[in-house]
């Protein structure tokens, strides 16, 4: 079955466009970093290659090679910009090759080229937004980064946009109306604070407090604001149980929060603290640091207070003192087994 890849076409800000067009004009997608020949190499060779080169974002180096080198003819690729729209669709066509400077990234500086490419027939040409080709419920691509996730198997809206699916009538989505009871005057709040286009950021923590409060926690004794630089800290007695970066935007959403996980979890990192959640006092994005090996891989979930499906209910629940307290033994090692055998993969 083939897979699935979104790739970026330069690292070059503001030349994605023309650096897309050398991508379409030569047939192929490209990666860059090493002027090293990995033709012949294995994954684990080329990942030891990578580690003699003692670089700083070593882990995402390790992580692009490992997925453009597993790339298969007749896996399928999208050409991305960021979360906002696809370039182009095509097919791989050939094994891994390498030409010094193969790519043009958009600028004149050889320096700044790509070598590593992948032949690819191209099936989709036409700029086409996200939001023109996603039906309710679906997740698009990740947005940031030189590749995206290396799926199993093609999105149904990659088949639909290349014609191999019909379209599909907008799925249906079991929303929890009315909200629990536990919840009703939270989300009546988050209606409220949304019709006032003068609130000021503080009323979203407010609203991250009232939710906190709602699933069990006290105020000033679980929650507390404002410790350094950290919007909110959930904890229990002298333990810190989360880290909560609030955000203004109602907009907020996986594929725009990059900056506001990575401040969480620098925060996080610097106090030990497992759990990270994202939140403009409506949209909620958890992550479990003990969930694989990146901030992506540590997903747990996200949900949407004004609009609840039933699946979300056991991610609150996941969020109550008593479940952060009594952690699931049997989850805690899976993650741990996961995040063993993910690093076993890298460094063979």
């Amino acid at each position: 079955m083939p897979r699935f890849m979104t790739i970026c076409p330069t690292h070059i800000q503001g030349k994605k466009e023309d650096a897309w067009n050398n991508f379409l004009s030569g047939g192929y997608i490209a990666i860059g970093w090493m002027d090293e020949d990995l033709t012949g190499k294995s994954i684990d060779e080329a990942i030891l290659i990578i580690r003699s080169k003692k670089y700083e974002s070593e882990a995402s180096v390790i992580d692009v090679f490992t997925k453009f080198l597993s790339l298969n003819v007749g896996d399928y690729v999208g050409v991305n910009n960021v979360n906002h729209g696809l370039f182009g669709v095509g097919v791989v066509t050939s094994e891994y090759r390498y030409q010094e400077f193969k790519h043009n990234t958009g600028v004149d500086d050889k320096e700044e080229f790509y070598s590593h490419f992948r032949e690819v027939d191209w099936k989709y040409t036409n700029y086409v937004r996200a939001k023109d080709i996603l039906s309710p419920g679906e997740r698009a691509w990740e947005p940031y980064g030189t590749v995206g996730s290396l799926l199993d198997e093609v999105p149904p809206y990659i088949r639909r946009l290349l014609g191999e699916t019909p379209p599909e009538e907008s799925a249906k989505i079991n929303y929890v109306d009315p909200p629990p009871d536990y919840l009703d005057s939270v989300v009546e709040a988050v209606k409220r604070l949304k019709a006032d286009p003068k609130h000021q950021e503080r009323a979203h923590e407010s609203l991250v407090e009232d939710f906190f409060c709602a699933i069990g926690y006290k105020k000033h004794r679980d929650i507390r604001y404002r410790q350094g630089r950290i919007d909110i800290s959930i904890w229990d007695g002298d333990s810190p149980l989360v880290i909560v970066e609030v955000k203004k935007d109602w907009n907020l959403s996986l594929y725009n929060s990059h900056g506001a996980v990575q401040q969480g979890y620098t925060y996080a990192l610097d106090r030990g603290v497992r759990y990270v959640v994202v939140s403009n006092g409506d949209y909620y994005a958890v992550f479990d640091r003990l969930k694989g090996l990146s901030s992506s891989s540590n997903l747990i979930g996200e949900f949407r207070l004004t609009a609840l499906e039933e699946e979300h209910l056991s991610l609150i629940d996941r969020l109550k003192q008593e479940s952060l307290t009594n952690p699931n033994l049997e989850e805690l090692f899976r993650h741990l087994s996961e995040s063993f055998k993910q690093e076993g993969g890298k460094v063979g």
